[in-house]
């Protein structure tokens, strides 16, 4: 599999719906991406 050309880097497994739909699109175009979850409440 190829290096992501895309990081989709969200807030909260609540936005996790909404960015799956992004991520669909970009899988359609042929486009390699990562998505991460990334909480500031996590962090500390």
């Amino acid at each position: 599999m190829s290096k992501p050309l895309v990081g989709i880097i969200i807030g909260s497994d609540s936005d996790l719906p909404v960015m799956e739909k992004a991520a669909e699109v970009l899988k359609e175009m042929g486009i390699v991406y990562e998505m991460d979850i990334s909480s500031a409440h996590r962090l500390l």
